[in-house]
């Protein structure tokens, strides 16, 4: 697992850094009203705690779904069970990395030791993310128009324009990538540009990456197009996805008997706190997406309960999912030490 030795330093300083972050918001969370909130958690159903994990390795599965239909549309095949196995890995290398920028690199790696060759697992990778995008980008529109409608969070508020800039920016980075990738008088005006900036900055030796990316980037964008039917289902596999998990906090709410909810502005808020949480740069979003639900619920519930959801909510969605990929790299491993 070279991934892992290279970047092993890297891990171990994110996770102590993610450690003391968390530390700072559990303290923040907890030293008003310590006994309430544990009092929550104690007394949340346990039924619905079990619920919210299977809606967890559902989205999971979603995700797999996503990622299995695209190795069909290009000529590959690997098992779906095989999918998901990598698909619960992949959270553990998100977690640990700012931006979730180490799950693409291992799930390419995944791929390549499924007999894929390199150059097309990277294509595979790429193909799943740019629908990936395209799903939280119709996600995120959904949510934006239906608070328009019925006004969940104040106009005015700073926190809710933050989300509108950065659901803006998301937008354009998405955009942009549909045009590069669709039009190829588009993508050589870009090249041309890259380079001369490059030029100026005395940086030549990125034309090769950046010429071989943006060639990529349109062949990838061909296949989706070339594969309709399986392009759509992995669209609809991965918005199901976020679905899933924009869902949990309704369910644990509902575990800590909170019963009148409308799990469309639950789904609403989440979407909101994930947006706002794309551009926290410590790994996991931690203490920004605990803000997030802090802020954006308490429109929707208050109390003690706000915090002890949050708090089930972020070890459910994050911490637990990372304790899963990690059981599950594991086997991985030991997996491949068998074969060796």
């Amino acid at each position: 697992m070279s991934f892992l030795m290279k970047n092993k330093s890297k891990i171990i300083i994110n996770l102590i850094i993610i450690a003391i972050v968390l530390s700072i918001v559990l303290y923040f969370s907890l030293k008003d009203n310590y006994q309430l909130v544990i009092d929550n958690i104690k007394n949340m159903h346990i039924i619905w705690l079990i619920i919210s994990i299977i809606i967890l390795v559902v989205a999971r599965i979603f995700s797999a779904i996503s990622s299995y239909q695209m190795t069909k549309a290009n000529d590959y095949h690997i098992s779906l069970p095989r999918a998901i196995q990598i698909n619960l890995i992949i959270p553990f290398f998100h977690g640990v990395t700012p931006f979730a920028g180490g799950g693409q690199p291992m799930e390419i790696y995944y791929l390549h030791n499924e007999k894929i060759p390199l150059g097309k697992s990277t294509n595979i990778v790429l193909q799943n993310f740019i629908i990936y995008q395209t799903a939280l980008i119709i996600v995120s529109l959904i949510a934006v128009i239906y608070n328009a409608c019925f006004n969940l969070f104040p106009p005015n508020s700073l926190i809710k324009q933050l989300v509108i800039i950065g659901f803006i920016i998301n937008f354009i980075i998405w955009l942009f990538t549909i045009i590069v990738s669709l039009s190829q008088k588009f993508n050589h005006i870009i090249l041309k540009i890259t380079l001369l900036i490059l030029k100026r900055i005395n940086k030549p030796h990125l034309k090769e990456k950046i010429t071989h990316y943006l060639s990529n980037l349109h062949k990838n964008t061909k296949t989706i197009i070339k594969h309709p039917k399986l392009s759509i289902s992995s669209l609809m596999a991965n918005i199901l996805s976020l679905l899933c998990l924009y869902s949990i906090p309704y369910l644990i709410l509902i575990g800590m008997g909170i019963t009148n909810l409308n799990i469309i502005n639950t789904i609403v808020a989440t979407s909101y706190i994930m947006i706002m949480g794309s551009f926290v740069p410590i790994p996991g979003g931690t203490g920004g997406l605990e803000y997030g639900y802090m802020y954006f619920f308490n429109y929707i519930i208050e109390g003690s309960i706000l915090t002890s959801s949050m708090l089930v909510w972020r070890f459910v969605s994050y911490y637990l999912a990372m304790i899963i990929g990690a059981i599950f790299l594991a086997l991985y491993r030991k997996k491949e030490n068998k074969c060796e």
